[in-house]
């Protein structure tokens, strides 16, 4: 083992190995601007939306009610408490 690990010592880097880091701090840079860049998108997205809903609130010349009576809903036959009722 000890013969194994001298001889590896003395076999110099690969020249890949040697630019792994440049190649690792670039896609580091890279990933850090897109997640910049997606930031600043979704603020934008954000205060878009904002403004669409603030001017779509401020259009309506009066406030919304909800409606009178009753909401009729039918009973479906497979509805979970039917379907319960068979076991």
């Amino acid at each position: 083992m000890d013969d194994l690990l001298q001889r590896l010592g003395a076999m110099s880097v690969p020249a890949r190995l040697l630019q792994l880091d440049d190649a690792v701090l670039a896609g580091l840079a890279e990933r850090q601007s897109e997640a910049r860049a997606t930031s600043r998108l979704l603020s934008a997205a954000a205060f878009v939306a904002l403004g669409i809903g603030y001017a779509g609130g401020s259009i309506l010349p009066t406030p919304a009610r909800a409606a009178g009576g009753d909401l009729v809903i039918a009973e479906t036959a497979l509805a979970p408490s039917t379907l319960l009722d068979l076991l």
